[in-house]
């Protein structure tokens, strides 16, 4: 989850209230620091993994939902990709260690970058939608999620309902 609309704030705090999921936070002001981003990265990875093979909740990886920008919109663009990147790479590393049932990708650019990025996807079956509109379902073809369930959510859609009932239909598709 990476998108800071108002809107994905209000559903991630649904789901926390919901509960059933652990949640791992990527800290953006750690992410900018050269110092100290790989670590975190890597220690990200680290606790996803372990989370993932425990089993007893649904993972949830975020980023820090305080906006961080820049002096301009060239360094606020340069802020948004090193945190992207930092979330593909958490991603990419985990699943290159342990399948997971389902991966969805909150935030249009976060999507985007998640499933090219992330999961490496190059070629997904469209397998309709999970919620009405736009929250669509793939199913990567090749590569490291290969039949792994991946919902693209964009940031500013549904109600401050959707991101909760998008997972709760989630745990009950079965695993190939």
């Amino acid at each position: 989850m990476g998108s800071h609309v108002a809107l994905t704030t209000r559903q991630l705090d649904r789901l926390r209230a919901a509960g059933g999921i652990a949640e791992l936070e990527l800290d953006v002001p750690t992410l900018l620091d050269p110092d100290r981003a790989a670590a975190h990265v890597a220690d990200t990875v680290e606790r996803a993994v372990a989370g993932l093979r425990d089993g007893a909740a649904d993972l949830v990886v975020t980023t820090s939902r305080t906006l961080v920008t820049g002096a301009d919109g060239a360094a606020s663009l340069a802020i948004a990709r090193t945190v992207s990147a930092a979330l593909v790479a958490v991603v990419r590393g985990t699943v290159a260690r342990v399948r997971p049932a389902f991966v969805l990708g909150k935030g249009g650019i976060t999507s985007s970058d998640t499933a090219t990025g992330g999961l490496g996807v190059t070629r997904a079956w469209s397998r309709g939608t999970l919620l009405p509109g736009v929250v669509s379902v793939w199913e990567p073809v090749a590569g490291p999620a290969q039949g792994v369930p991946y919902v693209v959510f964009a940031g500013n859609v549904g109600d401050d309902d959707g991101l909760l009932a998008a997972v709760r239909r989630l745990r009950t598709v079965p695993v190939p």
